[in-house]
């Protein structure tokens, strides 16, 4: 099944930061819900819609934890085969 993939050049630093970045719009979202439906008087609603909104922060920050590790490891990696060379 594989080989009916292409395969697709993309860094995964890059691709790690782009998902990191778009959980961090995606939580601030649900965070400016949440102001709105505490306006309304939606409580429960308003701290559901913040439990998710942190919840996605949360992931958001470790995502992007984990894209500047694969960057450095990466970058390490490249630094060692043009030493090697």
């Amino acid at each position: 099944m594989s080989k009916y993939i292409p395969k697709l050049k993309i860094n995964k630093a890059y691709l790690y930061l782009a998902i990191g970045l778009a959980l961090l719009v995606l939580s601030m979202m649900f965070f400016f819900m949440s102001v709105g439906y505490m306006e309304r008087a939606l409580i429960s609603t308003s701290l559901l819609t913040a439990f998710i909104g942190f919840s996605l922060l949360s992931s958001s920050l470790y995502v992007l934890r984990l894209s500047a590790y694969v960057y450095g490891v990466e970058a390490e990696g490249r630094e060692e085969t043009k030493a090697g060379k």
